[in-house]
Order: C-alpha cells, then structure tokens, then sequence
C-alpha cells in the first residue's frame, strides 16, 4: 500500500478537493486511459472532517476512528468506512475525523511510556495487503497527527495557489518535511500541484519561479479556477461528481493519470 499525503500549511489551497478526488479516481479507474481501479483508503486527519463530510461519514457526537487511531496506534474495530453511493463504492473505504482530534493529540503528549510519532504507521501497516493507496487528507498546521502522517508517508504533494503568501509558506513546509525525514527517511515530495490557476501576468510568472527556482519537482497539470469546484463543496462532493465536465473535474483526471504515470504503484521503498 502506498501512502501518500496532502499537506500545506496554508489553507485554501485545495487540500482536501485534491485528496479526495484523487482518492475517488483512483478507486473508480480510468476506462479512457485503461487505468484499472484500485483499492484506496482515504485517511481524514483533520480535525474539521471535510473529508468525512463529502463521503457522508462523519459524525459529530462521539469520538471519530481517527482520533481514536491516534490514541491507541492501533486500527481497532470498525475503524474503517464503507462509502456507498458513488461509483467507486465498492473500491473507496474513509476513515473519518472530528474535533475529538484535539483531545486525542493531548493525550498523546501526555503519554510518556509510549512513542507518540509512529502511531499512524503502525496501525496503517495492520492493513496495508487490503489497499493500493491510502490518501491522507491533513490539516493547515504541524501538530502531532499531520507528524504521525508524514512519518507513515511514502509521498507528499503539495497543493498550492499562486499567490504570495502560499509561496512564502512553501519554504517552511519543505523545511518541515526535511526534518520529519530523520523519522521517516523514506518520505519525499511527489510534486508540487499548482490549484485554483487563473491565467495572468502575475501568475504566469509565480509558475516560472515555483518550476524553475522553488527546488521542488512541479506536476505538469494545473488545476483550473472553476466554480464548478467551489459549488462542489456546499453540496459535499467532489468536483468529478458534481460536474465532470468542469474544468477543475477534468484536471484533476489529467492530473491524477499524470501521478499514476511518474509514481505508478510502488511505494518509495520498493523502487530500485
């Protein structure tokens, strides 16, 4: 199983339409491009359960499974979500996230008898033969469950909007990521995915600079500004389902056969 995480330290640039309809992609497949499906687990790790919502398992009331996997280090029963309803439902499995999420990383501080870092790795490796991909979706920051991600991760990418302050931040977040690689040498950057791309002056010239200077590999395909997209989200689902043929539906497509092209199955270890 290969897991890969979608992090930026800014919001708003896409993090979670990026992993879930990569996510959704990957288990329906591809007919045009003669991509099978796969089998993807979708790991919400963030507190706010975006993720949980557009797949309709989430649940406010009581603690969510990722919370509880982030307490214990261990998958436990029903952990694991079926989606149903979409036409990847028997391929795409959630695990879901709420604000319980705060709680639980207190915990894990507070537990000095046991490691606190690994605890995302151990219980993703209980069913790492049932799936191809797991695809988690991480919150704007750095506490302790996006630093149990990255430590479980095989590749990151990176969604990011043209603007100053995503670009600022870039620099931060890949100096975050070389210092996790002390606790998981395995990890690196998938690429950078340019979202919400609007074609300008300005624009043009922050893609030159982040391709050429940034120091980070670029995927080729950017994702267009669509309302299409944005509308997406009061309706909790992903751009592909609302309006697959908006732009931002048929980039991501483009986009996600782009990283099934360069990365294929394997995970970072298994390459030669």
């Amino acid at each position: 199983m290969k897991i890969v995480s979608v992090i930026n330290l800014k919001g708003g640039c896409a993090k979670t339409t990026t992993a879930v309809s990569m996510a959704e992609l990957l288990a329906e497949g591809d007919k045009k491009r003669k991509r099978p499906s796969s089998r993807v687990l979708l790991f919400d790790n963030d507190k706010q359960g975006n993720a949980s919502r557009m797949f309709e398992v989430y649940n406010r009331d009581q603690e969510a499974e990722a919370c509880r996997i982030m307490r214990t280090g261990h998958m436990g029963e029903n952990s694991i979500r079926r989606v149903s309803g979409i036409a990847a439902d028997e391929k795409l499995d959630v695990i879901p996230c709420n604000y319980f999420m705060e709680l639980a990383e207190l915990a894990v501080k507070a537990d000095q008898d046991h490691a606190q870092h690994d605890r995302y790795k151990t219980a993703l490796g209980e069913v790492a033969g049932e799936y191809d991909y797991c695809i988690i979706d991480n919150p704007p920051d750095l506490g302790m469950n996006v630093i149990n991600a990255m430590v479980a991760t095989h590749e990151i990418i990176i969604p990011v909007c043209l603007d100053a302050y995503s670009l600022d931040g870039l620099e931060e977040l890949v100096e975050q990521i070389n210092q996790v690689k002390a606790l998981n040498r395995k990890a690196r950057i998938a690429g950078v995915l340019i979202t919400d791309y609007e074609k300008s002056d300005t624009s043009e010239a922050a893609e030159s600079w982040l391709r050429a200077k940034s120091g980070c590999p670029v995927f080729s395909q950017k994702i267009r500004h669509s309302t299409k997209a944005k509308d997406a989200t009061f309706y909790h689902q992903t751009p592909t389902r609302y309006s697959v043929r908006s732009g931002a539906a048929q980039d991501y497509k483009a986009f996600v056969a782009e990283y099934v092209q360069k990365f294929g199955n394997l995970a970072a270890g298994e390459r030669g």
